[in-house]
């Protein structure tokens, strides 16, 4: 037993003495740790998320692109007073807000705790200045014409009264008007040039740590004082990808949300490590006319072509099954605002060529073309150039009733800015902001409206003009009862369906891939981000979602 005893003393104090040992060579062989192991070690802790995205411009609110994406990157720095999820609008740098008697006045309890991450107080003198910026200094992406005064009634409250009832003020201006420093605007005087770090001061979940112009490559940090809680990651990058599926797959993006429709089903049939998402179609492909054009006044022509355009058949065939058919009305079906009682024109060929004779448009040559007080109906036909099997499609539909189309294929912001300037003929585009409050209708209104939707909806050319149209739409934006709203809206469908100012061809779906096992939680917005914006990047997920790498 002794010996068992003094047996088991020597493993103990040899053990000791090992331990002892290697503790030492720890000690000894610990060297400062250098530049490039900091770095790598900094890399593995930080919770970096990746994203697909586009070169959007600097993301300051009067430099970033008008798109609804570009406001989005505005978004990420730039609060407001409210904004919206998943179930709506929700408040954000307001706490709370009452609204008065005649609904003309809206009173803004503001939270306590905001700063501005240069880490001054935000206070209700910076909503009041950025209202009047705005006011001053026109925003490309919301309009604050409707508004009358505002007033800072204390540090914490904000007062804004309207010039008259304007139904959708919280979700569309109090929802999308970028709360700027007043110590920082007030003596900006040219803010489309203004592209400095102070530029993009704001109270946000996020902080623009870089952008490179050139590549279109943004870096944000996460505001560690912001005010909704703790942000759920420490650093986001987003870049163009060539392939947005593979650059997933690749481990290169943790989430791509300009992945194409048919590669998002694959994906998702292939491999349950990623998750795709699908929310509504809240971009819309339309046919632009000219009205300065004669007989594209004539409605019996603009129906003729609607007619003749198989629109299931371009779905699948053009688009692969990525949209959904067009609606007459222009509204989306799944709206709470759509109304069924509209005009419908199902793919009908002889319809369209009995139309354009009722008008006396036939082909009197026999050449293939019909015409129109001896002028042959030939038009160039501009579309974007990834939209050139569309086109294709849609100039055979017209051809079938002898309607000549001459496709000219280009970039989609020159198509935005010939559509805008009335330089064209024809031509096929598309925008997002296509969902929310029928306020989104504005672009068919052919006369000064309070009405504020962005820029990239609005219609271009020499516009469509019916007077019925534009006072039914002014009624209907000071209509606080619903069911009477609902009335006035539904009558405006039936008459573009009617009229057809645009042809509504499609709506395209929007998608998403991810991977779970880094970060989770994303979800699509109650109408859209922002003023519809139909995209995934609402700011909220960066304070929601869950980091799980």
């Amino acid at each position: 037993m002794k010996k068992f005893i003094s047996l088991i003393i020597i493993l103990l104090l040899s053990l000791s003495l090992a331990a002892c040992d290697t503790a030492g060579q720890t000690e000894k062989t610990e060297q400062p740790m250098t530049s490039e192991q900091g770095l790598k070690k900094t890399a593995r802790e930080e919770r970096v998320l990746r994203m697909d995205g586009d070169n959007l411009g600097y993301p300051s609110v009067f430099t970033s692109s008008p798109k609804g994406r570009g406001y989005l990157l505005v978004s990420f720095t730039f609060d407001t007073l409210v904004w919206k999820d998943e179930t709506g609008v929700i408040p954000l740098i307001a706490k709370d807000w009452s609204i008065s008697d005649d609904n003309k006045t809206y009173t803004f309890n503001l939270n306590e705790n905001i700063k501005f991450t240069d880490g001054t107080p935000l206070t209700a003198e910076d909503v009041k200045f950025s209202f009047d910026y705005l006011k001053e200094h026109p925003y490309q992406w919301v309009s604050v014409a409707p508004v009358e005064q505002v007033t800072a009634v204390d540090e914490k409250t904000v007062q804004i009264v309207l010039n008259e009832v304007y139904v959708p003020f919280v979700t569309d201006i109090a929802g999308n008007v970028p709360i700027m420093p007043k110590h920082i605007w007030e003596n900006v005087t040219e803010p489309e040039k203004f592209n400095t770090k102070e530029a993009i001061v704001g109270s946000g979940p996020l902080i623009l740590e870089s952008y490179d112009k050139e590549s279109g490559v943004y870096i944000y940090n996460a505001n560690k004082d912001y005010f909704m809680g703790e942000v759920q990651i420490d650093k986001l990058i987003m870049s163009s990808v060539k392939n947005t599926k593979e650059a997933l797959v690749a481990d290169e993006i943790d989430m791509a949300s300009n992945v194409k429709y048919g590669e998002a089903m694959k994906l998702k049939e292939e491999n349950s490590k990623y998750k795709v998402i699908e929310g509504p179609g809240l971009w819309v492909g339309r046919l632009y006319f000219n009205f300065g054009i004669e007989e594209l006044n004539i409605k019996e022509v603009r129906q003729a072509m609607y007619y003749a355009i198989n629109r299931d058949e371009l779905v699948q065939k053009a688009l692969k099954g990525a949209a959904e058919v067009g609606n007459p009305g222009h509204i989306h079906p799944t709206s709470e605002w759509y109304s069924s009682d509209i005009k419908n024109y199902d793919y009908d060929t002889e319809t369209a060529i009995e139309l354009l004779t009722s008008v006396g448009i036939t082909d009197t040559n026999e050449n293939g073309i019909v015409e129109y007080n001896g002028k042959d109906l030939s038009y160039e036909f501009i579309v974007p150039e990834e939209q050139v099997p569309l086109a294709e499609l849609i100039t055979k539909y017209l051809g079938d009733i002898g309607i000549k189309l001459e496709v000219k294929a280009m970039d989609q912001n020159t198509i935005a800015s010939l559509i805008k300037e009335g330089k064209f003929t024809l031509a096929f585009n598309g925008h997002g902001s296509f969902g929310g409050d029928p306020v989104l209708l504005k672009g068919f209104v052919s006369e000064e409206t309070a009405a504020s939707t962005p820029q990239v909806t609005t219609q271009g050319g020499q516009n469509w003009h019916n007077e019925e149209f534009n006072t039914i739409f002014n009624q209907q934006i000071v209509e606080l009862d619903r069911e009477k709203r609902y009335e006035l809206v539904g009558k405006l469908q039936n008459i573009i369906s009617d009229e057809l100012p645009t042809l509504t061809l499609y709506y395209k779906k929007s998608i998403s891939a991810y991977n779970p096992e880094v970060f989770d939680g994303w979800f699509f917005t109650k109408d859209g981000v922002s003023l519809a914006v139909p995209t995934i990047h609402n700011k909220l997920i960066f304070v929601r979602g869950q980091w799980n790498k």
